[in-house]
């Protein structure tokens, strides 16, 4: 009888999935009719998109087609989520429809975003209730309508591989059950491609320290056996982050990824062009936005504290909390905040809710004090479940109707108005990259995600420009401080006067509350 309840569990868990993977197909069906369009909703993916597509164009044998797939050259995230999205890019190159960027796409999005999340957190029900009970489709279901598991699946990025692969080592550390044998070795193969793919892989130093501490306490291992096993779990660890950035084995390649690395560090410590303000006051409202409010996060932290005495959960707890706690203060005090970089160790917290889904049986048996705390953590989840739902219904509706009355979009139908004839001239022209600027001109284009200046633009002679408003306006904001004082002085003078109109050498020819023309001087 167990045996088929749990099949009927498992069922209705692949329905779930299956109805997901529709709805993120329907979503991800939008914004994407060409690179302009997918460039304005996403730069990232707009980034990343003609590196995918040069990874599996054509070259003069299969050594250089091989040598082009391996060197993407954009290293700012690793080979697994490059070459796994090379091989859904192959296949469309191999069907002749590699420019086809709409089915691209939504391919890429749905196959490298959307399926390894819904397995990570299919392995997160996994840990918590073994697809036992009703509470693996409860817990299924409030994992996924939380804002930021949505919003995830609707962009090609990696934080989704990183959900499945976080998720597996913290699958493997338990099965392994601190015995420090196979799993708990081929735990380190997995934080490796996982570190490889983006380096928050790292973090995981606390909780498989605190498994090797654990394993010495339980008397599971001797002293010889624990250090040698952490000595080969590093080793094991840089050999899997290797062959997983097989690049790295490239002396100029390695050289080109460190830089990238170093550049990356910097611009998540300090910012974009700006000093970005850090700490838990920078952005509650962006929090709250994707995770839920204050008293739902504290209750959320408690309930995984609650994990800790209990037998049966007690190890899976101090893994979740070891693996959440490194990452979340790196984030919380030494970073900016973007909702994706915390969704690897959210998903793992938010798992312990579970333990607020009592059976029949428990709650029978539950004292009176115990079910009156009970209720109170049901209605906190029931009311923020409640706004989560309201809170995704807006994103699906805003998602679908992305395209429609878009204002860079129709800022380009006016630009194309006033300069008609220019657009079949081989001109060059600067844009900024939130505007839309399709292939339907004979415009030498040139975009930039640094702040402007007029060395770049006398060095670019770019005979037109676009500018977005909205980016004006950003940096003109009273107190900035630029991570460089000098150049970030440079950049708001060439932006004054661009709002004011009076760039020089330029004649501003048309302006809206989206974007502003200006055209070289004779």
């Amino acid at each position: 009888m167990k045996t088929e309840k749990k099949s009927h569990i498992i069922l209705f868990l692949i329905i779930i999935s299956a109805f997901f993977l529709v709805l993120y197909g329907i979503l991800n069906k939008t914004g994407s009719a060409n690179l302009a369009m997918v460039r304005i909703f996403e730069p990232d993916e707009a980034a990343v998109l003609p590196v995918i597509q040069e990874m599996v164009t054509p070259k003069a044998n299969l050594e250089s087609f091989l040598r082009g797939f391996v060197f993407y050259g954009y290293y700012f995230y690793g080979f697994p989520f490059f070459g796994f999205s090379g091989l859904v890019a192959l296949l469309f190159k191999l069907a002749g429809q590699l420019q086809n960027i709409p089915t691209l796409m939504l391919a890429l999005r749905q196959i490298v975003s959307v399926f390894p999340m819904l397995i990570g957190i299919l392995i997160l029900v996994y840990l918590q209730d073994g697809f036992k009970s009703f509470r693996s489709i409860v817990l299924y279901m409030f994992l996924l309508i939380i804002p930021a598991t949505l919003q995830n699946g609707l962009w090609l990025h990696p934080d989704g591989m990183i959900v499945l692969l976080s998720s597996l080592i913290l699958l493997l550390l338990v099965i392994d059950n601190r015995s420090l044998g196979k799993y708990f070795f081929l735990s380190a193969a997995i934080c490796g491609i996982m570190i490889a793919t983006k380096v928050v892989g790292a973090f995981f130093f606390l909780a498989v320290g605190l498994t090797i501490i654990w394993a010495l306490v339980d008397k599971k291992v001797t002293w010889k056996r624990a250090l040698l096993s952490s000595l080969a779990y590093i080793l094991i660890l840089a050999v899997f982050f290797v062959l997983a950035n097989p690049f790295l084995l490239s002396p100029w390649a390695r050289t080109e990824y460190l830089n990238v690395a170093k550049k990356q560090a910097d611009l998540l410590a300090h910012g974009y062009g700006v000093v970005y303000e850090k700490g838990l006051k920078s952005f509650p409202s962006t929090l709250r936005y994707y995770y839920g409010e204050y008293i739902f996060l504290i209750s959320t932290f408690v309930l995984a504290l609650i994990g800790l005495f209990n037998k049966q959960r007690r190890f899976l707890s101090v893994l979740i909390l070891s693996w959440f706690l490194p990452l979340t203060v790196y984030i919380f005090f030494f970073s900016h905040f973007k909702y994706q970089y915390w969704l690897p160790v959210a998903l793992p917290m938010f798992s312990s809710w579970v333990i607020a889904f009592p059976d029949r049986k428990e709650w029978i048996d539950m004292k009176a004090a115990t079910r009156i705390v009970l209720i109170v953590f049901l209605a906190i989840i029931t009311v923020q479940s409640t706004f989560f739902i309201i809170q995704d219904i807006n994103t699906i509706k805003t998602h679908l109707a992305r395209e429609n009355n878009n204002i860079s979009i129709m800022f380009y139908e006016k630009v194309s108005q006033v300069l008609g004839p220019d657009l079949d001239q081989p001109l060059t022209v600067y844009f900024d990259y939130r505007l839309y600027l399709p292939d339907d001109n004979n415009w030498q284009k040139h975009t930039s995600f640094e702040l402007m200046t007029y060395e770049y633009i006398r060095e670019g002679n770019f005979d037109i420009l676009l500018l977005q408003q909205q980016r004006i306006r950003d940096y003109l904001q009273e107190g900035l401080t630029g991570i460089d004082p000098d150049e970030f002085e440079r950049s708001q003078s060439f932006y004054r006067d661009a709002d004011a109109g009076n760039i020089a050498g330029y004649n501003l020819i048309y302006r809206d509350s989206t974007g502003l023309v200006f055209e070289k001087k004779p």
